[in-house]
């Protein structure tokens, strides 16, 4: 059998693999990082570049979901889509690694709960859990 009549190692199978979803994810992932950077007006102590924007933001304020929660009674034949949906507005600040939590803040349309997610720069954890607790003290 000839040298050339092989299949390609599957190394370098692998690695084409890496290199067209790994690295591709981590240069997505850069630019939500770099977003979240131009943001805050605190620096990321980790960034190499340097925002020229002057910011007066310290936290982001957003809601958790896109809708409150389905009732335990209904039956939802999308539940996988509806409950990944549900989810969407929490990835861009894990994707970021910031820090963030999620607050129930009050309850609408017949007692369904809310909820208010707040989102710092890297590093202002405790400013991120102050915000936190004083919205859900409101």
């Amino acid at each position: 059998m000839s040298l050339f009549a092989c299949k390609a190692p599957s190394y370098l199978t692998s690695r084409s693999a890496f290199d067209n979803y790994f690295l591709q994810a981590q240069r997505v992932r850069q630019l939500i990082k770099n977003d979240f950077d131009r943001v805050f007006r605190i620096p990321n102590y980790f960034s190499d570049s340097i925002s020229e924007q002057k910011s007066e933001v310290d936290v982001i304020l957003h809601p958790s979901s896109i809708r409150t929660a389905p009732r335990l009674s209904k039956s939802n034949p999308d539940s996988d889509l509806s409950a990944y949906m549900q989810d969407v507005l929490t990835v861009p600040a894990s994707l970021a690694g910031l820090p963030a939590l999620s607050v129930p803040v009050g309850c609408i349309e017949g007692q369904l709960p809310v909820g208010i997610s707040v989102v710092g720069q890297w590093g202002t954890d405790e400013l991120v859990l102050a915000v936190g607790e004083a919205l859900e003290g409101l």
